[in-house]
């Protein structure tokens, strides 16, 4: 039985806290149709090592950066003049200082991290609507620690970015994530201004990030770091004239004022990065900040910015600035204003122009050589920029010492590594304060933090394994709503004995929708309880258990749903997955979300599309006897298929095109199947069908598929295209993903 607990909306809230202690979840969590398609019948396409005399093998990523009384550990970069990577040195070339005093190494490696594979441009496409696309991850499927290889982290300040710098800013990123990305990154695009949502946090989901470069916008309340002359530019303030020293105060406040925000954000980043496994990289993008505010005698940001320095450091993470104003001429422009400049004035002006361009880029080079990164500056291609910088994380040393005790004294000590060979640069962290891992370690979780760090984090919690599969609806007497399949794997859950042999299992269930601004517009808690007999209890250890709940969506736009189970030992399993809801009212075509399962005897594919006046509860029993089937699990909630074995597929489309004269829609469906980011296959465009008196603004549609022997077992991504002939050619497209697997 499952009793579901209906909860009040949340107020905005930022990532940082998604839910406070008294919340009704935590206090829960106290309590204890196409016709079938045949393929064709050919295949589709760390640990630490003792030093050695000789030059080292390329270990594993492990822990980076350590600062403890037994060991300092630090990660450093070695270049030639041509900025290439030298990797074929040994500890006898390296020479560590501390303070100025020698340091014996007592631990060295290289570590090689693989480089991302940039396909070649390809050629003239004759149709472009049949190119292959980039597919996204897969859709309810976390990422795995252990499969990250990069972790990256784009800071778009656009509390410090002018309006030109921040469509440059938006360009680089997107062109990362397009043609630089790759599988085993792990990346976050964060703003500093405009709150932390849901769509700000580390993914390998494109179309989540896709989804927050959409909202990288220029910010009114943007620090102004550009150049200015003639009118506009800074008048001093003498003793006599009050007026203007309150002026110049005020505008100190709110420019120091700003920059903490900058760097509070770029904290917050950091200490979000702690956790993750590696070496991590902060790609901070910014037109700068005044270290010592316009005064010019402001430490509040210096102070700010040596401890985001010692946390990078101790978080394993290397911060690379890129300046976004590009190469400024510190001329005065065709529209500035000089009419009442004397060539005196103007000529300061040009001085005090370069003298400012030079302060708003000296804290970003400060964190870039503090934390072992550097800064591209009066440079006009970001993109180039970033390339380097992912280019500078393929390969690094790690140099270990033992320290000394007089060390951890709380006092900064100074880093210098040299490399003895001549010609050659090096790159490393500018130093640690004398206060041990230890000392600066959170203390132990509690349990109501353990769930909002399976929340917050990438990789969920992973004591129970829980999957979700959440998918768009839209019904006239429901409006839209997201509906999500909950499966889990009872393997790791604990029973307690039931009568007649049986058992029981009670659940704690909590599930949260946050929009793009991080608020919860919807949440509930469920406790579920499952009395089962002996028969259903060994089914249930093989094939698992299922529930659905629904969520009234009241706006369109994108949509982050988590979930996390807990059982009564006290286990947590955690689960995510990113929705994009269309807006309907546009009157532009969309599909529903992608539902695909086994064949129903009893009805033909574009029946089979998510039925929104199906109870959730119905479905579930529908659901449950697809798993007492001899088949591997081929629901929608978990999508496993056997070889040999039909994939059906439907969904729903909204806001079709009728033809003026026959008043009917014109609709085809096109099937593609992809594997490791490749399609596979590629059916052949199929009419659907409509009935007689059917809504078009509501159209099932759908199809079949057979798993043959060419189909490797693995994961793939199914993508449903529909056209709708009769729209214009901009709105005449869309699609829709799911992942499904093919077993052994």
């Amino acid at each position: 039985m499952s009793q579901i607990f209906r909860l009040r909306v949340l107020p905005a809230i930022i990532m940082a806290a998604l839910l406070a202690p008294n919340t009704p979840a935590f206090r829960l969590f106290q309590q204890s149709g196409a016709p079938n398609q045949q393929p064709p019948s050919q295949s589709p396409q760390q640990k630490s090592t003792p030093p050695q005399k000789n030059t080292p093998p390329a270990q594993d990523q492990d822990a980076v950066v350590r600062i403890n009384t037994q060991l300092v550990q630090i990660d450093v970069v070695v270049t030639d003049k041509k900025e290439q990577h030298i990797n074929d040195l040994n500890e006898n070339d390296f020479e560590l200082l501390v303070d100025g005093k020698p340091q014996s190494l007592s631990h060295f490696a290289l570590i090689r991290v693989p480089p991302a594979k940039r396909e070649a441009p390809a050629g003239p496409k004759a149709d472009p609507k049949n190119e292959p696309v980039k597919p996204p991850s897969m859709p309810s499927k976390l990422v795995e620690p252990e499969k990250v290889k990069r972790t990256i982290a784009f800071v778009v300040d656009d509390l410090g970015l002018s309006f030109p710098s921040m469509f440059y800013a938006r360009s680089a990123v997107k062109k990362f994530v397009d043609e630089q990305m790759q599988d085993g990154d792990l990346v976050g695009i964060i703003r500093t201004g405009r709150g932390l949502g849901a769509l700000q946090q580390f993914t390998s989901d494109r179309r989540i990030l896709y989804s927050a470069i959409e909202r990288l916008t220029f910010n009114p309340q943007s620090r102004d770091m550009m150049a200015k002359f003639g009118a506009d530019a800074k008048v001093a303030a003498s003793e006599d004239d009050p007026a203007q020293q309150q002026t110049n105060d005020f505008d100190n406040f709110t420019d120091t004022s700003s920059s903490l925000g900058t760097l509070g954000a770029l904290n917050f980043v950091v200490n979000g990065l702690r956790q993750l496994p590696g070496r991590k990289m902060v790609i901070f993008v910014s037109d700068g900040f005044n270290m010592y505010g316009t005064s010019g005698d402001d430490n509040q940001v210096v102070e700010e910015l040596k401890y985001l320095a010692d946390q990078a450091n101790r978080a394993s993470v290397v911060i690379y600035s890129l300046d976004a104003k590009g190469l400024q001429t510190l001329m005065p422009k065709a529209d500035a204003n000089l009419n009442d400049t004397t060539d005196e004035q103007l000529s300061q002006q040009v001085s005090d122009a370069g003298i400012q361009n030079l302060d708003s880029q000296a804290g970003m080079v400060f964190l870039a050589q503090e934390t072992g990164g550097f800064a591209r500056l009066n440079a006009n291609d970001l993109d180039l920029g970033v390339q380097k910088i992912i280019q500078d994380n393929e390969t690094y040393y790690l140099l270990g010492f033992d320290p000394e005790e007089s060390q951890f004294d709380k006092r900064y000590h100074k880093i210098k590594v040299r490399v003895k060979k001549p010609g050659l640069q090096v790159r490393t962290r500018g130093g640690f304060y004398g206060i041990s891992e230890a000392e600066v370690a959170p203390p132990p979780r509690t349990p109501n933090q353990q769930i909002l760090a399976a929340l917050a984090s990438p990789f969920g919690a992973r004591d129970i394994q829980v999957q979700m599969t959440s998918f768009f609806i839209n019904s006239n007497a429901r409006g839209s709503y997201v509906r999500s399949f909950f499966h889990f794997d009872c393997s790791g859950l604990t029973f307690k004995d039931g009568p007649d042999n049986g058992k029981t299992l009670t659940l704690d269930l909590a599930t949260f929708a946050f929009n793009e601004e991080g608020q919860a517009v919807d949440q509930f808690a469920s406790r579920l309880t499952f009395d089962l007999t002996e028969a259903q209890y060994k089914e249930a250890m093989i094939k698992g258990l299922v529930r659905i709940a629904d969520v009234p969506i009241k706006k369109p736009g994108p949509y982050q749903f988590r979930a996390v189970l807990r059982d009564p030992s006290g286990k947590l399993g955690s689960t995510s997955q990113f929705i994009q809801v269309p807006d309907l009212t546009k009157k532009q075509l969309a599909l529903s979300g992608l539902l695909i399962s086994a064949p129903n005897p009893k009805s033909n594919a574009a029946s089979n599309a998510p039925d929104p006046a199906i109870p959730a509860d119905a479905q579930v029993n529908e659901v449950n006897q697809q798993l007492s089937r001899n088949d591997p699990q081929p629901t929608p909630a978990i999508r496993r298929f056997a070889r040999n074995s039909e994939i059906q597929y439907a969904a729903w489309v909204f806001n079709a095109m009728a033809d003026k004269k026959t008043k009917q829609p014109q609709l085809t469906t096109q099937m593609e199947l992809y594997r490791n980011g490749k399609r596979v296959y590629q059916g052949q465009p199929h009419p659907v069908k409509i009935l007689k008196g059917m809504n078009a603004q509501r159209i099932p549609c759908g199809g079949q598929i057979k798993v043959t022997e060419i189909f490797p077992p693995g994961d793939y991504l199914l993508r449903l295209i529909v056209t709708d002939n009769l729209a214009n050619q901009k709105n005449a497209r869309t699609d829709q993903w799911m992942d499904f697997s093919v077993m052994k």
